[in-house]
Formats: structure tokens, C-alpha cells, sequence
């Protein structure tokens, strides 16, 4: 899998690329042939494992004083003390756990990172405790792009329900891609995803026409972006003179009820001002018709 988030190595580059993942309809006893690489499937392994490493230790960082990751037991009662009272707090820190049994069989003087069937194996022996996780190459993407989105969207004007909306999704995902998972706990905790926000896609509409009565607000999408399967719209509506981002997976038949509006108001000083960066996204001119496009 690529990812489509740009690489810290090269600021400002933006890829759209098709992001592949094996979706299983029907059990079925026959597979499909393949042609052998193990050591070009282990560097792969290797590479994605690093990869998690320092997505590691920069989730550490943020989540209180930084370990050395050298200590599986410390890492493990770092994630018994974080904050789990919000739904955002909680799968952060699942996040957190499933990148512990990497760390440790990277740097654990038992640990061993290996390919089987196509998945990617992550095991170690802690406190005798067997440390075992099996995931897909690409669940160990989406691993690593959950933390970068957390760790720079945590400060944006993006609504906290928003982001613990994207986690869930993203944590839906990985999941999916988690074929073994075993630790202290054993079970892999899962969360309701209510919203089912679109992760691969959003469209951006500022300033959309609505109206208020009946305890709802109503916003004009039409036949065509009413549809948030084919249209994932995050609508930056400014509603009371301050900024809201709702996306089009909240409403109802194009609607929000307004008790509901707080949850979605951007996270800005004056309520309304969105960063510089923000207004390449927004940029256009009007066409003229019958003028020609030059």
C-alpha cells in the first residue's frame, strides 16, 4: 500500500494514489499464485517495521514523558495510565498498544519480525507474556498514518468530534488488517463507528446555503451532493457568526439537528479565521461562459 499522506522527507509533496486492501467476500479453500521474493517480503517487513518505530516514538512523545522503548513492561504501564474517558483518548491509546508489540519484537532481546502467507508476524516473549501481533502490510500503513494524522491534526481547527471521527475510522481499518493480536489483555478492544466517515476522500464546500426551523438546520446539497457515499462533503458553515466543519456523514437528509451544531464548531481564537494554509484549498475564480479557458 502507498500512502496518500506526504512524506516528512519531501515537505509539500501531495501523491493521490489508489490505496489497495484485501477485502475477503467468502471463504474460499484456493488462493491465487504468487511468485516467490522472501527476502524482498522481509525487507518490506523490515522497512514498514521501522516505519512504525518512529511513529512510535514520536505517539510517546505525545502522550507524556517520552520512554526509550527498550521496555516493553514500561511501555505497557504507560498504556494502563493514559486517559481513556473520551472516545478519542481511548483509540489513541489502542493505537498506542498495537505499535508496543513492534517496538518490542524490534528492539526486545527475543523479538523477531517475519513474513508468513503474506502478513507480516511481530513477536516477542516480555515478562512471560508472549507478545504476538499478525497484520497485513497494509495495517501496518494504516498504523502509521492514524498516528501522523493525530499528531498534526490534534491542533487544527478541525471540531474534536471530527478527528475522534476519523480515528474510529481508521481504527475500523486497521483492525480489519489485524489477523492475530495477543498481549496482557488478549483482547483487541473495538469501537462503535457511528459516523463512517470517509478517510479516503473529502470534498470541501465553504459556505453552504441553509436554513433554520423545526429545531433543525437544513443545508441546500441538492439531489447530487446530498449523497455522502459519492460525496463526502466537510461543509465549513458559518452559522452565529462562527465557524462550524460538519461533515456531510452527520446529517440527515441533509440536515443537523442544532442541539447537535456545538460539537462541530472549528477550534479557532476569533471563531472564525482559518489558518493561511487553508485558503489554497478554497481558491478559485468565476468562469465566464463563452470565454475561452486560457
Amino acid at each position: 500500500m502507498i500512502p496518500s499522506c506526504p512524506s516528512r522527507s519531501e515537505p509539500g509533496r501531495r501523491l493521490s494514489l489508489p490505496e489497495h486492501r484485501c477485502l475477503e467476500i467468502a471463504s474460499k479453500k484456493r488462493t491465487l499464485q504468487f511468485a516467490e521474493d522472501p527476502e524482498g517480503e522481509q525487507a518490506e517487513a523490515g522497512q514498514a517495521a521501522a516505519r512504525l518505530l518512529g511513529a512510535f516514538v514520536r505517539l510517546d512523545a505525545a502522550l507524556g514523558p517520552p520512554l526509550d522503548g527498550a521496555d516493553p513492561m514500561a511501555v505497557w504501564d504507560k498504556y494502563l495510565g493514559l486517559a481513556k474517558e473520551r472516545p478519542l483518548d481511548k483509540v489513541v491509546a489502542e493505537i498506542y498498544r498495537a505499535l508496543r508489540i513492534v517496538v518490542a519484537a524490534l528492539r526486545h532481546d527475543s523479538g523477531r519480525i517475519e513474513v508468513r502467507n503474506g502478513l507480516v508476524k511481530a513477536a516477542s516473549v516480555v515478562a512471560r507474556t508472549a507478545l504476538s501481533l499478525r497484520v497485513s502490510l497494509a495495517g501496518m500503513a494504516l498504523l502509521d498514518s492514524a498516528v501522523a494524522y493525530h499528531l498534526e491534526m490534534r491542533d487544527s481547527p478541525y471540531p474534536e468530534a471530527y478527528l475522534e471521527a476519523m480515528l474510529l475510522r481508521y481504527w475500523a481499518d486497521i483492525t480489519g488488517e489485524i489477523h492475530w493480536f495477543y498481549d496482557e489483555d488478549q483482547r483487541l478492544y473495538q469501537f462503535r463507528d457511528r459516523l463512517g466517515l470517509n478517510r479516503h476522500l473529502r470534498f470541501d464546500c465553504d459556505l453552504p446555503k441553509y436554513t433554520e426551523g423545526g429545531g433543525l438546520i437544513r443545508f441546500q446539497l441538492g439531489e447530487r451532493y446530498g449523497d455522502a457515499g459519492r460525496y463526502p462533503l466537510d461543509l465549513f458553515a458559518v452559522v452565529d457568526n462562527r465557524l462550524h466543519i460538519i461533515p456531510a456523514e452527520a446529517l440527515s437528509g441533509a440536515a443537523l439537528p442544532l442541539e447537535d451544531l456545538p460539537r462541530w464548531r472549528a477550534r479557532l481564537p476569533d471563531g472564525l479565521t482559518l489558518p493561511a494554509p487553508f485558503r489554497a484549498r478554497f481558491g478559485r475564480e468565476i468562469m465566464v461562459p463563452g470565454l475561452p479557458m486560457i
